[in-house]
């Protein structure tokens, strides 16, 4: 029987290294890719905000290769078939706190749809048991 280490808490970043990630209006913005690799158990923090109206859907993407391009669609970048929206339709600014059931790919980024007139950010942190 494995080892377990953490959780250890790391911040998802923009593709620009930021950690706030703005989302302009009606737009689909990829966060920077992670590592799920040695991960066990997964969960998701995060907080939107707005100069108005929230309306983000957040979903975890996945894939077996680190992206060509941070922040820039990809057709190796997928929500797996059987994964519901981490948040589909989020209009507060409160933090929030999901568990991730990812499938066996090595990396993973989220993809955050606006729907709102309004440019929204988000913040958010992953969760990690590794087991070693």
């Amino acid at each position: 029987m494995g080892r377990s280490i953490g959780p250890n808490i790391q911040s998802v970043l923009s593709s620009l290294n930021l950690t706030t990630i703005t989302i302009p209006a009606g737009e689909t913005i990829y966060s920077q890719a992670f590592s799920l690799k040695e991960g066990e158990y997964f969960a998701l923090a995060y907080k939107a905000g707005s100069a108005g109206a929230v309306d983000l859907t957040i979903d975890l993407q996945q894939s077996h290769k680190l992206p060509t391009t941070e922040g820039a669609d990809e057709a190796a970048y997928v929500v797996p078939e059987s994964a519901s929206a981490v948040h589909t339709n989020l209009a507060d600014t409160d933090w929030h706190s999901e568990s991730l059931s990812p499938v066996a790919m090595p990396y993973a980024r989220l993809m955050i749809v606006s729907g709102a007139g309004v440019a929204n950010t988000l913040q958010a942190k992953l969760s990690k048991q590794e087991s070693l």
